[in-house]
């Protein structure tokens, strides 16, 4: 199932996209009086209402188990009931705006240098835990799909990099590698943005291959990574979140990475260097883990691709990722950057 955050008027709506149609969910359930059957279907009992998309996420496998019933409802209802019924719950992509699917995640965590590729040539070593940062998760730094990045003019350079996005529906502690897929409700897309211009700050001349003998010199090529993606609008995330059952192995999935419709890079996610198993194992000894927190999994390929200081962006460009079996996340980009 595919669990959709949206906006119609300003007001948030939890949807579900069946077979390419966007439904409002409170709009489904609405219908259920006009369902001419003796026994009407008893769909998400015990949900508030409005349904959120944080609700469906905090109630786990229950969740998953609820937007299932739903989705053969809607399916049953237009195929081979009433399909006038869903008339009002039928969601106009063109009136909607796409938000995360977890607008304010309580953490939104990325992970670094988790693709071979990234370390190849470099003389580093491959770390054997997975390391990482925890980066802003304000409506200010993340968009939505179909939203737009802002470049700024005082940056000459950007990356944009696919990346998986792990949602977690059940909270836990010291959670175990063996039963750490249990804890995770589905995926989303992460377009994980930063900007190499911040490494040019932070060195100031110095080589960013001493950082593993200057100390100085890791901390200071360390504080880029958060520096250049806390950059307002630097992480879309999305369209929606697919739940777990509908991707039984995360570790076979191919990856692409376009630009305004061109192919700039393709990967594949077995070259993941430490999996979702061992990442939650590992954070949830610091942290608990909660509901909706996001955890994304680091660029499959070398480390996104680079726009360049002479590739100005028009308006109607687009970054765009997809990842097999999760869907595809286009962000338009406004790019201040100065021409000339």
């Amino acid at each position: 199932m595919k669990l959709v955050n949206f906006s119609i008027g300003g007001k948030a709506r939890a949807g579900l996209s069946v077979d390419g149609v966007l439904y409002d969910i409170d709009q489904v359930l609405a219908s259920l009086r006009e369902v001419k059957l003796f026994s009407k279907p008893r769909l998400l009992e015990g949900f508030e209402r409005p349904v959120s998309v944080a609700s469906l996420v905090a109630a786990g496998d229950q969740g998953i188990e609820a937007l299932r019933c739903l989705e053969q409802h809607i399916r049953w209802v237009r195929d081979a009931g009433d399909p006038s019924v869903l008339r009002n719950a039928r969601v106009d992509g063109a009136d909607a705006r796409w938000l995360p699917p977890i607008e304010a995640p309580e953490l939104f965590y990325g992970i670094g240098g988790n693709s071979p590729l990234f370390f190849r040539d470099k003389g580093f070593q491959i770390p054997a835990y997975p390391r990482g940062f925890q980066r802003p998760a304000s409506n200010h730094s993340l968009i939505g799909h179909n939203g737009r990045v802002n470049i700024p003019p005082t940056y000459s350079t950007m990356r944009a990099s696919a990346e998986l996005g792990v949602v977690i529906g059940k909270p836990g502690k010291s959670i175990p590698a063996a039963k750490a897929m249990d804890h995770v409700f589905g995926y989303t897309l992460v377009n994980d943005m930063c900007s190499d211009s911040w490494k040019v700050i932070a060195l100031d001349g110095k080589d960013e291959r001493l950082m593993h003998e200057d100390i100085t010199v890791f901390t200071a090529r360390a504080s880029t990574s958060y520096y250049s993606r806390a950059t307002d609008t630097f992480a879309a995330v999305g369209p929606w979140i697919v739940t777990k059952d509908e991707v039984p192995d995360p570790y076979n999935l191919m990856v692409y990475n376009y630009l305004s419709g061109v192919l700039r890079e393709r990967s594949y996610t077995q070259a993941m260097v430490n999996g979702i198993e061992q990442t939650i194992a590992y954070l949830s000894r610091i942290f608990t883990l909660k509901p909706g927190m996001i955890i994304h999994m680091g660029t499959m390929g070398i480390d996104g691709y680079t726009i360049e200081p002479d590739m100005f962006l028009g308006p109607d460009d687009y970054f765009e990722i997809e990842y097999e079996k999760v869907g595809k996340l286009r962000c338009y980009v406004n790019d201040q950057r100065p021409k000339g």
